[in-house]
């Protein structure tokens, strides 16, 4: 597993002595890409419209639209990290998700790189219930559901590039559930 080797490398600071990974992905907080591409839509309209008005010319109308949807994605980034990710108890707009025999750990993605920033949430296996991973729609994302023993739950999202039911097989492979 390639990506599991990856994974326990740019982590390896976080992992304890003899621990590996067994299998990981990125994910967000559920519902994030739905509002990105319609911040973006906005913000794209928003920039044409007001680059039309304000100067001439099909160039600079693309460079609005451009520039609008640019913020409207910062924007929506912004909202789920501080209320979506905040709802479900992660402060994070993008998290990486890594699984070990003995923990789930949950580290807060760089905004500007594809790297993970900070461990901001780690949870005993023996507390994770379930890992359920269900089928993408369209284009949307793969909901990704994450039990916990408190009788409380992570709603995510992964990409299916993330291959997030390799995180699922592997718990279950782990723990038999």
């Amino acid at each position: 597993m390639a990506r599991s080797d990856d994974l326990a490398q740019s982590i390896g600071r976080y992992l304890k002595k003899s621990e590996q990974v067994i299998g990981g992905c990125r994910a967000a907080p559920r519902g994030s890409s739905t509002r990105t591409a319609l911040m973006a839509g906005a913000g794209a309209a928003a920039g044409y419209i007001i680059s039309t008005v304000f100067a001439e010319g099909s160039v600079a109308a693309a460079f609005g639209g451009g520039i609008g949807a640019l913020a409207g994605v910062a924007i929506s980034s912004l909202v789920a990290r501080l209320l979506m990710g905040r709802r479900i108890g992660i402060p994070a707009a993008v998290v990486t998700l890594a699984l070990t025999p003995r923990r789930l750990l949950i580290f807060r993605q760089s905004w500007f790189a594809n790297r993970v920033a900070e461990l901001i949430r780690e949870i005993p296996v023996d507390a994770v219930t379930s890992i359920t991973v269900g089928a993408a729609r369209w284009i949307s994302p793969h909901p990704v559901t994450i039990g916990l023993a408190d009788e409380t739950s992570l709603a995510l999202e992964a990409a299916k590039v993330e291959e997030p039911a390799l995180l699922a097989e592997a718990f279950g492979k782990t723990t038999g559930r």
